[in-house]
């Protein structure tokens, strides 16, 4: 089944640009952009190396055409029954010369560690069959995504699902002379970090341990699987990444949880970072779950231990309508045609990097389609190998579907963003049914990715920080548009991807297009002053210039003294803020802008004070007097009247050494705060007539230099006393 979609024709905001909406099928021919040459390295492919399948081209025609694409990581499996398929019998051949390959060209390696050989698998188990022959593809015999048929629970699963002999004895103990068996599991993970050390950092612990049909044993048995390996891995490696072994999560969303339990509660723990450093994910289909189980996933991490990064080490889509692969080209659930596969490719990155992933590994890089001979069967026993379905950017031929030029406007143009923000949610479609994902400060400006989750057509009010604008389609076809009040007037076509669980059920959105505002030029920011204020703060104030699309928000830094910086208020639009300072010392601010197409600046130079939580009070009692007409003013007449002087704090605890006479002078340092003077005539108490005491409130106050404070104290008249009875019962 075919749809053809007409030109969709934006209207004067676009400047009559003409927007096609490609064809599904085989009707249009792809044509790449310019090879990827600048990529941020967030993206990758599964099994980039390989030969050409069909025995025409030499070495790996595959694997430029991916480095390419942009593709900078290439995910394979390092079998254990390929690489010892019988004991203390290595076979290391094959690896050593693709790791070698594969480096020489610039690509990273992420190694899958997984698969039991037949003799150190446990219980009953299905001896199966290595195949194809090492010959053929040399020392890789099998990629994780060639489904073997999932093996009911009730059924004797094949050996190199099963939990290897000797799994729960010390990750280190290779020997028997122990009186117990060998860890054959750790023996072989130290034997390969350590032989690759210096070129593969990065280890994945299994495929898929969450299906069966990848490992029948339970999940604290995996739990021990990661334990052992990870131990392994870092003492042959130090430096090396481990990975929990990609999980696909439908089939048992609890399977990792199981597995993080028994991780938290191990005492050994803690001091090993419970054992994995990233989380790997594996996930199909449908674009939205990039973003939605992503962030459960990461929500469930927390519950047991502290938050690992996720890596997307398996992402895909199979295609059904390509009739140049296999000739039953009609939908089935979870597959896309091919221009739906391509916008997937865009949704789901965009989605990846909205949710915080590290790494987005595609499967595949090519398709491995199973029929080898070309006869369009692929059960011939002994020549036909490989994958059931199509998932390849690139078909095993190495023409190009349009899923690959997708592939290349994502590392193009998605790359090295300051932040990503994401609009639009699943759990609440917005009107209109839009998503939007937010590339801010990207080399090329801001970037939005924008596509439309409903079958129903709509015109999207996008908001404009410049006048103009680029607009790129999945192909890489660019068109300027204009704003328009203030906004880009964007059609965005329907979903058409409706092979989900009902008729209803729209996997993937429609047609993807970029918006690109060019601001790349960041602002500048400075810290206008930092002044005293009270109660104890310090006031600061800034400033930054931006000359396109304007300051949008700032971010401060506080350190104390010689200390690091420490983030005091991010993404701010004020320009003025106290800082309440907890104690004495050195303090210093400084400021970074943001334009509102996400440029930031550099940290501003700092701006130091010098702050003291006490303060030198210079106190002086110029008099104390009998104030006989209470005006607070010593008047001719009015005696001076010797009095006891204190000086205490809220406590009432002296703070200077007490006096006694008329008057007192005293410089000290002290806390700022509230103070009591004290004075108290000598004759006190005494009957009338006299004085009467007097107390008199002293603020040392927060600021630079000596506080000088001057008092005359009058003292009232003691003119009568009033005795009441004290009546006891």
């Amino acid at each position: 089944m075919h749809r053809t979609f007409g030109l969709l024709i934006l209207t004067a905001v676009l400047v009559s640009a003409v927007l096609p909406v490609p064809a599904s099928g085989n009707a249009r021919p792809v044509t790449p952009l310019p090879p990827v040459t600048g990529t941020d390295g967030f993206a990758g492919t599964c099994y980039s190396f390989y030969p050409d399948p069909f025995g025409q081209v030499p070495g790996r025609p595959f694997l430029p055409l991916v480095m390419n694409a942009g593709s900078r990581w290439d995910r394979f499996d390092f079998s254990w029954r390929a690489l010892e398929p019988r004991e203390d019998q290595w076979n290391f051949s094959g690896h050593d010369q693709l790791v070698a390959d594969l480096r020489a060209a610039g690509m990273n390696i992420l190694g899958i560690l997984f698969q039991t050989p037949n003799w150190a698998a446990t219980g009953d188990c299905i001896q199966m069959m290595v195949v194809p022959s090492l010959d053929r593809r040399p020392a890789m015999w099998y990629a994780p995504a060639l489904r073997e048929t999932v093996t009911p629970t009730n059924e004797t699963p094949p050996c190199h699902t099963t939990p290897p002999r000797g799994l729960y004895e010390e990750w280190n103990d290779w020997t028997t002379a122990d009186g117990d068996p060998i860890n054959y599991w750790g023996r072989f993970v130290y034997t390969i970090a350590y032989r690759y050390r210096d070129s593969v950092k990065h280890w994945e612990v299994w495929n898929e341990p969450d299906l069966r049909g990848f490992w029948s044993g339970t999940s604290t048995d995996y739990a021990q699987l990661l334990k052992v390996a990870y131990r392994a891995i870092k003492a042959a490696c130090p430096d090396c990444i481990v990975l929990f072994g990609g999980i696909m999560y439908y089939e048992k969303p609890n399977f990792y949880r199981w597995v993080l339990g028994n991780l938290k509660n191990d005492p050994e723990g803690p001091a090993n970072n419970y054992f994995f450093d990233v989380m790997g994910v594996h996930l199909y289909s449908r674009s939205s779950s990039i973003y939605n189980v992503v962030m459960a996933i990461r929500s469930g991490m927390r519950e047991f231990v502290p938050e690992k990064p996720v890596w997307l080490t398996e992402i895909g889509v199979p295609v059904w309508d390509d009739g140049s692969v296999y000739s039953e080209t009609v939908p089935y659930i979870w597959s896309a045609t091919q221009e739906e596969a391509a916008a997937f490719v865009l949704q789901s990155y965009a989605n990846a990097r909205a949710a915080g992933v590290q790494r987005y590994i595609y499967f595949r890089a090519h398709d491995d389609w199973c029929d080898k001979n070309r006869d369009g069967d692929c059960s011939d026993q002994g020549v036909d190998y490989g994958m059931g379905e199509p998932f390849g950017l690139i078909r095993d031929d190495r023409s190009l579907r349009p899923a690959y030029v997708a592939y290349q406007v994502a590392t193009t143009y998605l790359i090295s963003p300051t932040m990503v923000t994401s609009w639009g949610g699943f759990e609440t479609r917005p009107s209109g049914g839009v998503r939007r994902v937010t590339f801010w400060g990207t080399p090329r400006g801001k970037i939005s990715v924008l596509w439309n989750t409903v079958p129903t057509a709509t015109v999207f009010s996008y908001p404009a920080i410049l006048p103009t604008a680029t607009l790129v389609d999945r192909r890489g076809v660019t068109y300027p548009i204009t704003a328009s009040g203030g906004v880009y007037a964007i059609p965005l076509p329907g979903a058409t991807a409706n092979n989900g669980n009902t008729p209803s059920d729209y996997i993937i959105g429609g047609e993807t297009y970029l918006v690109i505002e060019t601001d790349t030029v960041p602002p500048t920011a400075t810290i206008r002053s930092v002044e005293f204020s009270a109660p104890p703060t310090l006031t600061v104030s800034w400033e930054g210039a931006d000359d396109a699309a304007g300051i949008w928000l700032y971010d401060l830094q506080v350190r104390e003294g010689t200390g690091v910086w420490v983030s005091w208020l991010t993404f701010t639009s004020t320009t003025t803020a106290a800082y309440p300072v907890p104690r004495s010392g050195t303090w210093c601010f400084r400021v970074r802008a943001w334009d509102k197409a996400g440029n930031r600046s550099d940290w501003s130079a700092g701006v130091c004070r010098e702050v003291s939580l006490e303060r030198t009070l210079h106190l002086e009692v110029e008099a104390v007097f009998g104030d006989e007409d209470g005006d607070g003013v010593q008047a001719a007449g009015e005696i001076p009247v010797p009095s006891a002087l204190r000086f205490v704090n809220g406590a009432g605890a002296d703070v200077i050494s007490p006096t006694v006479g008329t008057s007192w002078e005293f410089t000290a340092t002290l806390p700022v705060g509230t103070y009591w003077l004290d004075v108290t005539p000598v004759s006190w108490p005494s009957p009338p007539p006299g004085w009467l005491p007097r107390r008199m409130a002293v603020e040392v106050v927060f600021g630079e230099g000596v506080q000088s404070t001057a008092r005359s104290v009058g003292l009232a008249p003691h003119r009568a006393s009033v005795y009441l009875p004290l009546v006891q019962r």
